[in-house]
């Protein structure tokens, strides 16, 4: 997957000031997968498609799980007791529904128990943290976000780490565009509706975020300057699954998180789905209604990415380990198929590609807050 060109033609002095919009432009590249597309002319386009690198998981994962799992396992005694998985967000984030799905398989292939522990807070730097100053044995390793990977080093210079580099890369898994949704008793029927009332009353229409200076907060970001519309962003700490909490109380108006967060919500018609900010022709995904820069020209396309993370410094045969089963249950036709389904496009990388993925998008993220 190429990554997505980002330059800035003026430097922005934006720092934590969330309401202050920001001056970049972007050219997207790469493909995108999406379930359920529909055209303009109402026809269903393809649902699934394998990336390059998908294929390149499925030709290698077997291989690699008999060169390197069985000779690594022999030589470390790795695993030999459970593993625990951090995950930075709330029970019912979308990350947390991945990893769920994810350390079932790794438990089944490396034969021990693997524990889901949720550390939310912090836009998802808290339990980044602990992943951070965990002990580099291979028995703590968790979720990767590029949002306190590669954007939130940049806000906060307290975070006792700067950059990916500093922590040990298993693989990723894929990447998500962002939503917004309103509740399903809202008077806003279409994302026409809710960008005209948000122009008739600046700053009045709410939306909530899960975290601020998060993905899709930038991406809100983004599409103020574009549109030319100011909303008030609210973070939540915890992540998505607080985020949609409060638009279900209707504390605020709107939410903008992964499809994944809200789509039993959505199913249920407790919420009702407006708008998808994703680079295709379609004019809807699932029901939200497709944004592109076609329509606001200047907007970019700001993704989450997510992958496994450990701290800096687990030996390269625990790694191989790690690594291999990565790629096989990257392999596995029922669990892309699971996520997909959650809207994601799925793109495995193994852990140098990982990690460059994450050095590309902490500088590509640092131009876009003018760092």
């Amino acid at each position: 997957m190429r990554d997505p060109l980002f330059w800035t033609d003026n430097a922005s002095s934006w720092v934590n000031d969330l309401s202050k919009p920001l001056h970049p432009e972007m050219q997207p590249a790469g493909r995108l997968l999406v379930v359920r597309a529909t055209s303009k002319e109402g026809k269903a386009m393809r649902n699934t498609t394998i990336t390059r690198r998908c294929a390149l998981a499925l030709s290698t994962a077997v291989t690699l799980s008999f060169i390197l799992v069985a000779p690594a396992a022999a030589q470390s005694g790795y695993p030999n007791r459970d593993i625990t998985f951090v995950v930075p967000y709330s029970p019912g984030a979308v990350g947390d529904i991945l990893a769920r799905k994810y350390t079932a398989l790794l438990g089944e292939l490396l034969k021990v128990t693997v524990v889901v522990n949720n550390v939310p807070g912090g836009s998802g730097t808290i339990g980044t943290v602990e992943i951070f100053g965990a002990e580099p044995d291979g028995y703590t390793i968790g979720y990767g976000h590029n949002s306190p990977l590669a954007v939130q080093p940049h806000n906060n210079p307290g975070l006792p780490y700067t950059n990916a580099e500093e922590f040990t890369t298993i693989g990723g898994v894929g990447h998500q565009s962002g939503t917004v949704s309103v509740n399903g008793a809202s008077q806003w029927k279409t994302f026409s509706e809710f960008v005209e009332s948000a122009k008739a009353d600046p700053g009045g229409i709410s939306i909530a975020v899960g975290g601020a200076g998060n993905v899709k907060d930038l991406q809100l970001q983004q599409f103020q300057q574009a549109a030319g519309v100011e909303f008030n962003i609210v973070p939540f700490a915890g992540g998505g699954a607080e985020a949609v909490v409060a638009v279900m109380g209707q504390i605020v108006d709107g939410v903008s998180v992964a499809s994944t967060s809200v789509r039993g919500q959505i199913q249920s018609g407790d919420l009702r789905p407006l708008a998808m900010f994703v680079d295709l022709e379609a004019d809807e995904v699932d029901g939200f209604e497709v944004i592109t820069h076609r329509e606001y020209p200047g907007m970019l396309y700001l993704q989450d990415s997510s992958g496994v993370i450990g701290p800096k410094g687990i030996p390269e045969d625990v790694v191989a380990v790690l690594e291999a089963a990565h790629l096989e249950i990257m392999s596995n036709p029922e669990f892309i198929a699971k996520l997909e389904a959650d809207g994601y496009v799925v793109d495995p990388t193994n852990s140098k590609e990982y990690l460059a993925q994450l050095v590309s998008d902490y500088s590509n993220f640092g131009q876009i807050l003018g760092k």
